[in-house]
């Protein structure tokens, strides 16, 4: 009778660690096929809205992975800085004085030691009629002062032109709301309003950033690329719809008709129109804001794009403004 019962608790103890183990077994087949059907939805872009709750956000490994990988792509022989050529212009328009002092600086260099020489002489001169004249001290102080409030005005003005614009990005929404200042200095003329797309399942990163390095070409995850990319943080970037290869008439035409809703990896894609404007438009530091908000913003969400996948004309974006575009030719004859 005790080996009878010594038996059966030996085959219960069997059972009970065979099913903890179907049941690890079972969990890890459930995990990997989860981790395998979020990589498929994110690289085949379906948005599929029990995912998002599975997924995280843009801090899940998943997007870390992408924007690592997205990261790697700075050094790639494909990319084509995007040259601001008219960087001196914008940097003097705020301050002319400075301007006129640079020239005025390089008129000097060009002249012959006797011209500085005489020029210096009547100068002196000039400072000494003045000082004759009983300018007193207390006046020179004030005077002084007084320069020195212009110039501190004058200096703010030039910071608030460099950065002209705040970009804010509803990542619920899929919309930019361009703001540009108002009489006080703050942001809060609504300007422009934009469509795009963010990152799938929340892949964008929410908060405040500064934008820098500036594309005309870009290489992008995927092996694909993108016109007029422009740096938001790490490897998160606003661009064109991307393009099978880097040319023009390429473009990934069931990606550009996902604008208005979240379908990439976590970089914020535009139409050219729209993101050649941020590039030439908004200086590195620039700042941009990424928020959710069921409300698309003051001038509201721009109607999404769509091209017919059986135009002749699919491969182009309709908003590209180079002249070999044929959707312009199109418009033109109607």
């Amino acid at each position: 009778m005790k080996e009878q019962t010594t038996f059966c608790k030996t085959i219960e103890k069997v059972w009970k660690n065979r099913a903890a183990l179907v049941i690890a077994i079972a969990a890890t087949v459930f995990m990997c096929g989860l981790t395998v059907l979020e990589f498929m939805a994110l690289r085949m872009e379906w948005n599929l809205p029990v995912l998002s709750y599975l997924t995280g956000d843009s801090d899940s490994y998943i997007f870390e992975e992408y924007r690592s990988d997205e990261m790697k792509l700075d050094d790639s022989t494909e990319n084509v800085l995007l040259e601001e050529t008219d960087s001196l212009g914008q940097e003097f328009s705020g301050d002319s004085s400075l301007k006129n002092g640079l020239q005025e600086s390089d008129s000097r260099k060009d002249s012959s030691p006797g011209e500085l020489l005489q020029e210096n002489d009547l100068q002196e001169d000039s400072s000494n009629s003045n000082a004759s004249q009983g300018n007193s001290s207390d006046e020179n102080a004030s005077q002084e002062k007084s320069d020195l409030e212009h110039s501190a005005e004058k200096t703010e003005t030039s910071a608030e032109a460099e950065y002209p614009y705040y970009l804010k990005v509803n990542r619920k929404e899929n919309c930019i709301t361009v703001y540009t200042l108002d009489e006080n200095g703050e942001y809060t003329v609504p300007y422009k309003a934009m469509i795009c797309s963010t990152g799938l399942y929340n892949g964008t990163p929410r908060g405040v950033f500064h934008l820098s390095t500036k594309y005309l070409w870009r290489e992008l995850y995927g092996k694909v690329y993108g016109q007029y990319a422009t740096r938001i943080t790490g490897g998160v970037l606003f661009h064109s719809v991307p393009y099978y290869k880097k040319s023009k008439n390429a473009l990934c035409t069931d990606k550009y008709n996902k604008l208005g809703q979240q379908a990439s990896m976590g970089c914020v894609r535009l139409t050219v129109e729209d993101a050649k404007w941020i590039a030439d438009n908004c200086p590195a530091g620039t700042t941009v804001e990424i928020y959710d908000d069921d409300d698309p913003g003051p001038l509201g969400k721009p109607e999404a794009a769509h091209i017919d996948t059986d135009s002749p004309n699919k491969g182009w974006d309709p908003t590209d403004p180079d002249e070999e575009n044929p959707w312009h030719q199109l418009s033109d004859d109607q």
